[in-house]
C-alpha cells in the first residue's frame, strides 16, 4: 500500500459507511466526479441497478491497480435515453430498455438537474450505432458508489478523491 492508499483511507469514517445518497445534488455529483467514465455494462432492474464506470484516472487514486467504480441506483423512478442521431435530422427515438440504453458504451460529459431528474450528457465512439451520444435522463431514490473491491465510499471521500488528483494534476 503506497502513501496515497494510507491517505486515502484515512479519509473513511465507518461511521458514514451504509449511507446511501438520495438527493439529486448527490447523484448528480457523483456523476460529475466520474466526468470522462465510461459506463461499460450494467446488471439489476429497476430496483437495483448497478452500473459499471471506466474511470481509470480516479479509480488509480484508491488504488494503483484500479481502473473501476461501481455506481449503484436504487427505486428507479425514471430511466431513459435519448440519442443524438447521425444524421443529425433522423428522427430519435427514446430508449427505456436497459439493454437498449447501454447497448454502447457511454462516456460521462456533462451532468444536469432537470424536471426532477438527473440529466447525463453522453458520448459513445462506436460506429456501429446510429448515434453519437445522446442524453441520459435518471430519477431514483438513492444512489451509492463503490471502489474497484466493492468497499463503499461516502459522497465526501469520492469528492477528496477526485480533488486530489485534479490538485496533483493542475501541478504537472
Amino acid at each position: 500500500m503506497g502513501s496515497q492508499d494510507i491517505m486515502l483511507s484515512s479519509l473513511r469514517n465507518p461511521q458514514q459507511h451504509g449511507k446511501k445518497m438520495t438527493s439529486n445534488e448527490d447523484i448528480r455529483d457523483i456523476f460529475s466526479i466520474l466526468h470522462d467514465g465510461t459506463i461499460t455494462s450494467w446488471t439489476g432492474d429497476k430496483n437495483l441497478l448497478t452500473l459499471t464506470v471506466h474511470c481509470e484516472y480516479l479509480a488509480q487514486q484508491v488504488d494503483s491497480l484500479f481502473d473501476t467504480f461501481y455506481v449503484e441506483l436504487f427505486n428507479i423512478n425514471k430511466i431513459d435515453f435519448a440519442p443524438w442521431t447521425n444524421p443529425i435530422d433522423r428522427q430519435s427515438i427514446i430508449k427505456t430498455d436497459f439493454a437498449d440504453i447501454f447497448k454502447a458504451e457511454l462516456e460521462i460529459l456533462s451532468e444536469d438537474i432537470k424536471d426532477n431528474a438527473v440529466v447525463i450528457a453522453c458520448k459513445q465512439d462506436d460506429r456501429n450505432f446510429d448515434y453519437s451520444g445522446g442524453t441520459l435522463a435518471i430519477c431514483c431514490q438513492a444512489i451509492r458508489v463503490l471502489d474497484q473491491n466493492k468497499s463503499e465510499l461516502t459522497i465526501d471521500e469520492f469528492r477528496n478523491i477526485a480533488e486530489n488528483y485534479w490538485t496533483k494534476w493542475s501541478k504537472k
